[in-house]
């Protein structure tokens, strides 16, 4: 566990950093999207993935902070590749439940206009909790009438109760990399499938996570995926890396060979 001292000196010190992963669209195999990923370049323990800090953030009280440095970082990134001509679609950006309100929204609308991004080329997700509520909701709703598009991410885990996402305003549903490798199994079908069903009955699309091999990729197409993510055609790359990973892809969707 890391303390409030450190988390704020990442943050002060420059040792955060984004990586982004492709989204490729099932039906055409091109490059669609990408999703934002928080790492932190810790000065004893390397590079940190998410999981290994991403926890002690909020109880920190540093989830809006985290939340501005990422929305920040991202929009100005998308500057810079669009004057380049890299065709990276839209960003996905991950978003604490507890973030989820009146500030983050405002600074992600004026992270977007100091950085000259369209609002609908922003995607901001969010996991299931229970802690979703009205506010959170209306939240929601207020990034999807500013343009910003909103994901559920990990469908089936987490603690939202169904009744929950009733009248959820979500754009994308994610479906996660536990069922999604396991793609073929009776079980793990059956989650995709109802997932696929539930995203279709709000009108919003799908996205699987966790597309490592053909195989999958093919059986996940055929349960009704719109999207897939995976190894199959990019790791989470840094800035520089990424306009040579989409163009690696081809439209087929056989894209780059999976990752060992």
């Amino acid at each position: 566990m890391f303390t409030r001292a450190e988390l704020q000196r990442a943050l002060e010190s420059d040792e955060l950093l984004l990586l982004y992963q492709a989204k490729v669209e099932m039906r055409t195999g091109k490059p669609v999207g990408i999703e934002c990923a928080i790492r932190w370049r810790h000065p004893t323990q390397g590079l940190l993935h998410a999981v290994k800090f991403v926890n002690d953030v909020p109880p920190a009280g540093l989830a809006p902070d985290y939340m501005r440095f990422i929305v920040r970082t991202a929009t100005r990134q998308m500057a810079l590749w669009r004057r380049a001509s890299v065709p990276f679609g839209r960003a996905s950006i991950n978003a604490w439940p507890i973030s989820i309100g009146r500030e983050l929204i405002d600074d992600t609308l004026r992270a977007a206009a100091e950085a000259g991004v369209a609002p609908g080329e922003l995607e901001i997700e969010s996991q299931p909790e229970a802690t979703y509520g009205p506010d959170i909701f209306a939240a929601l709703r207020e990034f999807r009438d500013a343009g910003i598009r909103v994901a559920l991410d990990d469908f089936g885990e987490g603690s939202l109760h169904f009744m929950a996402l009733r009248d959820a305003p979500f754009d994308v549903v994610k479906l996660p990399v536990h069922f999604v490798l396991r793609a073929g199994a009776a079980f793990d079908d059956a989650v995709i499938a109802a997932g696929v069903g539930f995203a279709r009955s709000i009108g919003a699309e799908t996205v699987a996570e966790g597309v490592e091999t053909i195989a999958i990729r093919d059986r996940v197409r055929e349960l009704g995926c719109d999207i897939g993510q995976g190894y199959l055609w990019s790791q989470q790359v840094e800035a520089k890396e990424l306009p040579a990973v989409l163009g690696a892809i081809r439209m087929d969707g056989a894209a780059a060979k999976p990752v060992a």
